[in-house]
């Protein structure tokens, strides 16, 4: 494809994305949505909010990627977990935290801006059906994912449930998943703590969310343990819009910065990190 063309739908694509309210972007995160979970907990009857989670499978084996300090703070703790399996509709996954297996980095004298912050909690077999049934996916961290695309379009996508956006009671309790598109090479910038990076096994991708825009909460809780996802964006042969996703981070920590949020995720090389230590 010669470069006027690439760049002729590369504007049509962006003009999309960047529209008010845009259909695109809506269902891209429809679709990130059906790998992202809403952790409630119940304890003593009252539910509350513990965090986001995105399911993935290793090999033969399925999990909750989120961060550790979710586990640690909330779901572990907890009497109950409890997941919803589809939106709008009372359905509920619910197991005890003693059913779950966590697989993560050393836990930290203190939870902080460098981690190391992420975890694997490995769901039994048995309950792995409670989401295939209802078509909820696991992202394969096993396959290598790659798709040679001439011209395309890359933006990021953020998955999260924060807190102040859901409705809790100590009757009932409606999460609301949110997916936030962040422009690449505005919003998003690798970490230059190299030596942090060496020492930790840990790299790190911030994420920049304007909290003056419509529906964008003011504080971030609720969304540590969320994925970090890369979009590809691109019109096939037959003139449709298409799209390539991957997993690309966990969201773990939060700072304000004048009407921003810096979101810190684990990136790539964290997520495989957490991968060898099932080996360990």
């Amino acid at each position: 494809m010669d470069k006027n063309a690439c760049r002729k739908i590369l504007g049509e694509i962006e003009e999309q994305v960047l529209a008010k309210d845009s259909p695109l972007c809506w269902t891209i995160a429809r679709e990130l949505a059906d790998f992202t979970v809403a952790f409630i907990v119940a304890n003593d009857g009252q539910l509350s909010p513990a965090g986001t989670g995105t399911l993935v499978s290793f090999r033969d084996s399925h999990y909750f990627l989120t961060a550790t300090h979710v586990w640690e703070e909330a779901l572990k703790i907890s009497d109950w977990i409890r997941i919803p399996l589809k939106e709008n509709s009372p359905c509920r996954f619910a197991i005890s935290p003693k059913e779950i297996v966590s697989y993560g980095a050393p836990i930290p004298a203190r939870w902080n801006e460098w981690g190391p912050d992420i975890t694997l909690l490995r769901i039994p077999p048995e309950r792995v059906g409670s989401f295939t049934a209802v078509g909820r996916p696991f992202y394969p961290l096993s396959i290598k994912r790659e798709l040679r695309i001439d011209c395309c379009f890359e933006t990021t996508f953020l998955m999260g449930a924060p807190a102040l956006r859901g409705k809790f009671t100590t009757e009932s309790a409606i999460p609301e998943l949110q997916g936030m598109n962040v422009l690449l090479g505005t919003g998003l910038y690798s970490s230059t703590e190299l030596s942090n990076v060496l020492r930790s096994q840990s790299d790190f991708l911030d994420v920049l969310i304007d909290t003056t825009q419509p529906d964008v909460a003011a504080n971030f809780e609720g969304v540590s343990g969320g994925g970090l996802w890369k979009v590809y964006i691109f019109k096939a042969p037959d003139g449709k819009i298409q799209t390539f996703k991957i997993l690309a981070g966990v969201a773990f920590w939060q700072d304000p910065l004048n009407s921003s949020l810096l979101i810190r995720c684990h990136g790539p090389q964290s997520i495989g990190a957490v991968l060898y230590r099932l080996y360990e």
